[in-house]
């Protein structure tokens, strides 16, 4: 009865670029479930864990299984996204982070994400064209009540400096290193001088935003 369904979930999670642990947080279903499902340790899965993998990728529930083929008009990487649960993130000049959230009352332009982060989190713009792997125009959403790990993007603050920069942070032993994101620029050690802003967690391109006042 489900002999097609490891196919085809391998084949929608490929489609819509979802890991098992993401798909996980986002149907409230164990990552260990779907990880089973997809490498077919999983022979009889309930009711109760097909219907939210179906409900996500907007198929129906024999689609999903194989008893009926995937619709052919499908958008490739489309999933419904849970409206009841988007967030506002304001988003912020490179300059008004260092005092963030002290100018919080002010109005700002906002995007949507399902994510949910600190009342804190906030929005930025890649303002450059030269940075590695980022194109301008992409936004980064960071979050300040988070801690820094091991390759970890962040915002960062320098004494005397006007503006904050993004950086990716280093682990050596007890010692923190940041990394430029422009090329041939070199690795230096996180000082004294330096203030974490936010850890970033997401990257969106393609943003459509909207002003409203964040109060």
């Amino acid at each position: 009865m489900f002999e097609k369904l490891s196919d085809n979930l391998n084949l929608l999670m490929t489609e819509t670029h979802i890991s098992a642990d993401e798909l996980g947080r986002r149907t409230g279903l164990p990552a260990s479930t779907i990880k089973k499902i997809r490498n077919h340790y999983n022979p009889n899965p309930t009711l109760t864990t097909l219907l939210p993998l179906a409900e996500f990728f907007a198929v129906t529930l024999d689609q999903l299984i194989g008893n009926e083929p995937l619709p052919a008009t499908r958008i490739k990487g489309q999933y419904q996204k849970n409206l009841n649960k988007m967030h506002s993130i304001p988003v912020l000049t490179w300059e008004e982070t260092i005092d963030w959230p002290t100018t919080k009352n002010a109005a700002h332009s906002t995007i949507a994400t399902e994510h949910t982060y600190s009342k804190n989190a906030y929005a930025l713009i890649v303002e450059e064209d030269d940075w590695e792997n980022l194109t301008k125009g992409t936004a980064l959403i960071a979050d300040p009540a988070l801690t820094p790990e091991h390759r970890d993007f962040i915002i960062v603050h320098k004494t005397g400096q006007k503006i904050p920069s993004l950086k990716q942070a280093l682990f050596d032993e007890e010692k923190i290193y940041l990394k430029s994101v422009i090329q041939g620029y070199n690795i230096a050690p996180l000082t004294t001088e330096h203030t974490i802003l936010g850890i970033v967690v997401e990257f969106r391109k393609n943003l459509r935003k909207t002003m409203v006042p964040i109060i």
